[in-house]
């Protein structure tokens, strides 16, 4: 049972790791979209009482479980705009605001890594006004609002959610 578990959480952080290692691949800002607060609509309910499910941590849900594929796209988006220099034309092009996006793709990836493990309604909602926040003060320059230390194989990245201030440094 200890060495399943041990297993699963061997597995779950790698995966991490891949996912910042994909974030970290690129660096350079992503353009600023306007801030989306369309997500995609649910499915229609069923009038059949027996299929319905309590909302509850299943991950199983396909209507919860569609926020990973939100946050992915959002993350997608990001890192697009940011690669081609179009999120500048949005916000300037400062060590601030590089440093924003960075945090922003680091909260988002974060969110979307916590679905592996299945998420309920109210969990997928409070992720997608989680997301659509940290969008819209990335957008008007504020500080995101939360710190993030993150340490990679040969630098560390930290965010002062108060400031915005952070940045990469060497280990």
């Amino acid at each position: 049972m200890i060495a399943a578990v041990a297993a699963f959480v061997l597995i779950i952080a790698v995966g991490v790791g891949v996912a910042v290692s994909l974030l970290m691949s690129s660096r350079e800002p992503v353009a600023a979209p306007m801030p989306s607060a369309t997500a995609a609509a649910p499915s229609e309910p069923s009038d059949d009482p027996s299929t319905e499910e309590s909302p509850s941590d299943d991950p199983g849900d396909a209507d919860a479980s569609a926020i990973a594929d939100v946050l992915q796209a959002k993350i997608d988006e990001y890192k697009r705009l940011r690669d081609s220099g179009a999120l500048w034309q949005s916000i300037p092009d400062t060590e601030f605001n590089r440093t924003a996006v960075s945090a922003f793709l680091y909260f988002l990836t974060d969110m979307k890594v916590a679905t592996i493990w299945g998420v309920d309604e109210a969990q997928a909602q409070e992720y997608e006004e989680r997301m659509t926040m940290l969008e819209e003060r990335l957008l008007a320059e504020q500080p995101l609002g939360d710190d993030i230390q993150i340490t990679l194989e040969d630098e560390v990245f930290t965010y002062d959610g108060e400031t915005g201030e952070g940045g990469y440094t060497a280990r």
